[in-house]
């Protein structure tokens, strides 16, 4: 999208900028592009496809009649709306600030990279916030985790799985699953686990599985942890901190690939409207001579929803 003003540039060397911290350090700590991929619209608001369970469990009569003709059937869909926001934020560079400190670092790279993590982080919380708000069946584990000698994290997770599995019809390796940094933790410290790596993976310790490690052994496509914090007390005062993913509540799920149709199952998607945000992010700059300041300016424009019946793409796992 062009700027609307002949003052506003486009930066697209720091939105480059921008997708490689996405690439390179944010991945890391932010998992909301990947538990809700994008899809892009050219609308800012409208409806979207709910799936219906009818869709994947009823079965239909495939013979062909005597007179030639086939079964005909149409697929039960609900509809959800979905309706996009506009997101951004700007940073001011003073002008002696710059020079000041040039020796040291790029003003614009740095606040490029300012931006982009809050702007991610924002992102999270509102993907965060809608699996918290999904509806969901609190399921509680057999026995906390943290009981270590007899909690069964495998037995639980494998429950859900298979929950999944019969609801949508899906296969176990398409199948992922989201999970507390703390909770992560605590798996790998049970009597069950540690048995299980005497065979799966003999000598490692497992304090130092990986996700993927995990996810193989589970036999599903990926372990995505949740690691995100942010502190929740106004600027001045001393720090608190939360993670934004609530600790002690996992969730498996379905997910698609980023850009695909609606029409593919997925737990969540984020929804962005193109015509005002055509890449994410959308990245520019503008002069501010009544401050004598350069300011970047980063924003998007999307919604963030969950896709499906309650139950039928996710299944959450509580108390772990």
């Amino acid at each position: 999208m062009r700027p609307e003003s002949t003052s506003v540039v486009l930066r697209a060397d720091l939105q480059a900028l921008a997708q490689e911290f996405d690439a390179e350090t944010a991945a890391l700590r932010f998992i909301g592009k990947r538990v809700a991929p994008i899809f892009e619209s050219a609308v800012a608001d409208g409806q979207y496809p709910i799936m219906n369970r009818e869709t994947f469990k009823k079965p239909v009569n495939t013979n062909r009649a005597e007179d030639g003709s086939y079964n005909r059937i149409v697929g039960e869909f609900g509809s959800g709306s979905y309706n996009c926001e506009d997101h951004g934020l700007e940073y001011r560079i003073d002008d002696r600030r710059r020079r000041r400190y040039a020796r040291f670092f790029d003003a614009e790279k740095a606040a490029t990279r300012i931006l982009r993590y809050q702007m991610l982080m924002s992102h999270e919380r509102r993907v965060a916030a809608a699996y918290a708000a999904g509806g969901f069946t609190n399921t509680n584990v057999a026995t906390a985790w943290t009981t270590t000698a007899t909690a069964a994290p495998l037995d639980d997770i494998a429950t859900g799985i298979n929950a999944i599995c019969d609801a949508c019809g899906c296969a176990q390796e398409e199948l992922s699953i989201i999970i507390p940094r703390v909770d992560f933790t605590e798996m790998l410290q049970t009597t069950q686990v540690i048995d299980k790596l005497k065979y799966t993976y003999p000598g490692i310790q497992p304090a130092l599985l990986r996700p993927a490690q995990v996810a193989s052994m589970l036999q599903i496509k990926q372990v995505i942890i949740a690691s995100g914090a942010y502190d929740t007390t106004e600027e001045g005062i001393a720090e608190t901190m939360a993670m934004i993913w609530t600790a002690g509540v996992m969730y498996i799920a379905l997910f698609c690939e980023e850009k695909e149709d609606l029409e593919v199952p997925s737990a969540a998607r984020t929804i962005v409207w193109t015509a005002d945000a055509p890449e994410l992010p959308v990245v520019e700059s503008f002069r501010e001579d009544k401050t004598r300041s350069d300011i970047v300016r980063m924003r998007d424009d999307t919604d963030e929803v969950m896709i499906g019946e309650a139950d039928l793409f996710v299944y959450k796992l509580t108390n772990t």
